[in-house]
């Protein structure tokens, strides 16, 4: 099995981990957009990005502790 490959998207705009402060993070960019899925029963809500894609795919999730050069803060 194993992973599933990783987006072009992310290896272009270094979606990567950072530091601990928040406001430099995915949590507080405006691209980022919460989903909510419902998955046998359950509703799951995951954060997906307008950059990056909004399908979905387990492979367009972005966490909120990640990062990448296309961030821009909220206004």
């Amino acid at each position: 099995m194993g992973s599933p490959p990783r987006l072009k998207a992310k290896t272009e705009y270094c979606y990567r981990k950072d530091s601990t402060n928040e406001y430099v993070n995915c949590g507080n960019c405006k691209f980022l957009v919460k989903v909510w899925f419902n998955r046998g029963g359950a509703t799951i809500g995951e954060g997906r990005c307008k950059i990056l894609g909004m399908k979905t795919s387990v492979r367009y999730r972005v966490r909120p502790d990640y990062t990448c050069n296309a961030q821009q803060p909220k206004d």
